[in-house]
């Protein structure tokens, strides 16, 4: 481990490293899993802000971090990026649940007594979100009895790309009884931009496996000239934390918790690569805002045959931003608004373009004062989650038995908006603006009797889902020898959801639009529910779904001596089914199941040289059965006359034939059951304090994360999953020395190297000359930082870089949008490909000072 590597007495003996991952104190070198954990004396030496940056250092875990959330990934299991499908790992703040749908927020790490994460199914305790693996931050709690105060600034700047960064953070601890204690933290940071929006056009091509050739003849004069900006992709975050703890008695004691972040940012920290080195086109200032609050109250207990621990948390979460689709929008375009080849003669009851005297193929895509003018889009998306959740449970620690047992409750919404396509007039727009109303598309609505008044797109859709879980867990411990443990746990829960999906288009009441029209039954909900005064998507009949599952978990554990020991586990984790926000007839169910995750797991973990060292060694073996798949419905595709599916572009496709469940039904994304997998790993780690004053460290992961077979023929076998390097590993060292410099106590000097292979971007995409969201392969990548800095009783000075080598990491390719097949001719540039990248190298002082 790269921390929490604390000297006893004699100097060099490494102190027993005590984590609360099982749920009740244990010693990792004692827990039979792969357990991880980073002090938070180690999370300030390696200069770490969010978990992006620790996550280099634990075997077995990723983390694909943007500044407002993050996506936590633990031995591979992912299928891809998405916004509907429930993530496969789920992470904590204390007792609180953080994972929402596909993400979790990126809690800035401020008074953090410690990283704990748990790879491999953690479903017996953790439950259905931790089918992979949990991550745990755990706070610096209040102290009895003790005043004092830190106040910790750090300054970084790019030696030559990006503006200056800056952190500041203050902690105090103060008694306010004899036996009541309250501590808060405070926090103010910014991190520099480094992306530069440079001069570019709209796409007004593609190569000729994308549909080739010119589109409408105005498309590519627009440029971005409003938006052009050096380094657009700042952030700025800031919140804080209190906590009150109140020790009733010697057996009883409370702890109430508030924390608030909110993060202001510009453009995100990825570039095309095709625009030149840390480059992007963007036709907008792109800006979003979120904010999250988190609220818990913890009650622990003696009762003498067991300790009790009940706690109650609810968290909630909004956001809202304007970022750029302008190339996005023109692929729409132009696949769709064009001239037919009729007049109004023939079909007076279509719209007629102005321009051409002929009706205009879809003209709801035709975003430009007329058919072929050059515009801008935007996408207005707002997000909001809330989380309330409740667990209480027993443990007892015995010479012949353990064990634990607990009841869990939750209560959990996910509600987004999002109208597609927003046309602008590029450059800095503040929330809902648009220029749809003068728009070629609104035209067309207002001749077919619309009233456009207030619209912003020709498509708006609104999603809210709840959730409801129940559920009864236990871990049960037999010390069959002394030297023999053998584990077995499980935890049964119900968990129910109720989901609402409407997509609305100009002239509707209570939101932009009219409503996606449904059968019968769904007729009379919606007039029972506006009858009642409801509006939007509380009128939308919900499609229900609900799981009830067993998780199981065997383990047998054997001392080998009083040093080592070695172990076998069975466990499994399941990942909730749900239902679609489908609309017509689509290809896949409208309601998905429970993915299984079964792992089998062998390891060893040793201390020698009589405790200065520590050697752990685990091998694993996961299947994953009936993944969940994020993905367009393939029912979207024409149909021919004879109702066949065919593809884009065919003369003889009729838009106008639909077959329930192979063409011509809505476009929409979905979550399929698509196939199996495996995911095969070995990884070791050692610490090692080879004098007093040098230690070492190093870790390593080999790891294979493969599709198996594919009954629904979407996905291929023996595809690699994706953002899962086959090897990633690390290297630290650390030395001291005494030193009466500056008034100091210590010198210390860090050096710190991680090192990761090549990932995939992606599992469904195609092949880069027939495919234009394609399937990538993403080079690996290694980055160094070293810090050097003096120690004293009360203040510590270090002067860092970061990145040392200026390395361009690539993190991942962006796989939407179908920019690949874009081209823009007047710039010279055939494709986009947008590189998720780390920052380049800086330069920073950091100074902390306590009394």
């Amino acid at each position: 481990y790269p921390g929490i590597q604390l000297l006893a007495q004699d100097g060099l003996t490494l102190e027993e490293i005590v984590v609360t991952a099982t749920k009740r104190e244990a010693s990792i070198q004692d827990i039979a899993a792969q357990v991880q954990a980073i002090s938070q004396e180690t999370l300030a030496d390696m200069g770490a802000r969010n978990m992006e940056d620790f996550a280099r250092f634990m075997p077995g875990l990723n983390v694909v971090a943007g500044v407002t959330d993050s996506t936590v990934v633990f031995r591979g299991a992912i299928t891809g990026a998405g916004y509907i499908a429930a993530s496969t790992s789920s992470v904590y703040l204390d007792e609180l649940p953080l994972t929402t749908t596909g993400s979790q927020p990126n809690v800035r790490l401020v008074d953090i007594a410690r990283v704990e994460a748990l790879a491999g199914p953690q479903g017996t305790l953790y439950g259905s979100d931790a089918q992979a693996g949990t991550m745990r931050i755990v706070t610096n709690k209040p102290v009895m009895g003790e005043r004092s105060t830190t106040v910790d600034t750090e300054v970084r700047g790019f030696s030559t790309e990006g503006d200056a960064s800056f952190r500041t953070s203050l902690v105090f601890n103060t008694p306010l009884n004899d036996s009541t204690a309250l501590r808060v933290s405070l926090f103010n940071d910014k991190d520099g931009g480094f992306i530069d929006n440079v001069l570019g056009h709209t796409a007004d091509s593609a190569m000729p496996a994308f549909g080739g050739g010119k589109w409408p003849v105005n498309y590519g004069e627009l440029d971005n000239s409003k938006s052009v900006e050096d380094n657009a992709n700042f952030a700025k975050i800031k919140g804080g934390r209190a906590e009150i703890r109140w020790e009733i008695n010697d057996k009883w004691a409370t702890n109430l918790s508030a924390m608030h972040q909110e993060t202001s940012q510009g453009s995100g920290n990825y570039y095309d690569e095709f625009r030149g080195d840390l480059n992007i086109v963007s036709f907008h200032d792109d800006w979003y805002e979120s904010e999250w609050d988190a609220f818990a109250l913890t009650v622990e207990g003696d009762l003498g045959f067991a300790q009790l621990v009940a706690a109650a948390s609810y968290y909630e979460r909004s956001g809202r931003g304007v970022w750029d689709i302008t190339n996005y929008a023109h692929y729409w375009s132009k696949s769709y608004c064009s001239d037919s080849y009729y007049t109004s003669y023939y079909y007076p009851y279509y719209y007629t373009n102005p321009s051409s005297g002929l009706i205009g193929w879809y003209p709801v895509y035709c975003q430009g004062t007329e058919m072929d003018n050059d515009f801008f889009s935007s996408y207005q998306g707002t997000s909001d989650d809330d989380k309330f959740a409740a667990e209480i449970r027993l443990s007892s620690q015995g010479d012949t038995y353990d064990w634990i047992v607990g009841l869990y409750l939750e209560d959990a919404t996910d509600h987004w908006t999002a109208p597609f396509a927003v046309p602008t007039t590029g450059g800095k727009q503040e929330w809902n603006t648009s220029t749809f109303e003068s728009s070629y598309s609104a035209a067309a609505y207002r001749f077919q009797g619309y009233d456009v008044t207030g619209a912003t797109s020709h498509w708006y859709s609104e999603s809210g889902t709840e959730w409801d879980q129940k559920a009864l867990f236990g871990e049960f411990t037999w010390h069959a020898t002394e030297d023999i443990d053998v584990i077995i746990g499980a935890r049964a829960f119900n968990r129910k959801n109720d989901q609402r999906y409407i997509v609305n288009h100009p002239g509707g009441i209570g939101v932009p639009g009219t409503p996606d029209t449904g059968d019968a039954e769904k007729a009379a909900y919606r007039a029972q529910q506006i009858a009642l005064g409801k509006v939007g998507l509380d009128t939308t009949y919900p499609r229900t779904g609900e799981d009830k599952e067993v998780i199981p978990k065997v383990s047998v554990k054997y001392n080998i001596s009083d040093s080592s020991m070695a172990y076998i586990l069975y466990s499994e984790g399941k990942r909730p089914g749900g239902v679609n926000r489908s609309r017509g007839q689509p290809f896949y169910p409208n309601a998905y199941e429970p993915d299984l995750m079964e792992n089998n797991e062998i390891g060893y973990k040793t201390s020698f040289a009589e405790g200065r060292g520590r050697f752990n060694m685990i091998g694993y073996r996961m299947t994953w059965t009936d993944y969940q798949l994020e993905q367009v419905d393939p029912s979207h595709t024409s149909c021919d006359a004879a109702g066949n599916p065919v593809g884009q572009g065919d003369p003889n496709a009729d838009p106008g034939v639909s077959n329930p469940g192979v063409c011509g039904q809505p476009w929409q994304q979905i979550v399929a059951n698509t196939g199996n997998a495996h995911i095969n790993g070995l990884n070791f780690e050692i610490d090692y304090q080879m004098s007093e004053q040098f230690r070492f460290g190093m870790n390593y992961e080999w790891m294979e994360a493969q599709t198996d077979e594919d009954v629904t023929g979407v996905i291929e076998s023996g595809l690699t999953l994706p953002v899962v390097p086959e090897s990633k590993g690390a290297i630290w060292g650390d030395y001291t020395w005494e030193t009466n410099l500056m008034g100091a106590n210590l010198g210390v000097f860090r050096f710190q190297y991680s090192n990761q292979g090549s990932i995939w971007n992606n599992l469904d995409g195609g092949h880069p000359d027939e495919s234009s969201n394609p399937r990538f392969r993403v080079p690996g990548y290694a980055i160094a930082d070293i810090r050097l800095g003096l120690q004293s009783d009360d203040w510590e000075v270090s002067f860092f870089i970061n990145n040392l080598t200026d390395e361009r990491a690539a993190y991942t390719y962006g796989s939407g949008q179908f920019l690949w097949g874009m081209a823009s001719s007047k710039d010279g540039v055939d494709h986009h490909r947008l590189s998720y990248v780390n920052r380049p190298r800086e330069f920073g002082i950091r100074f902390t000072t306590s009394w």
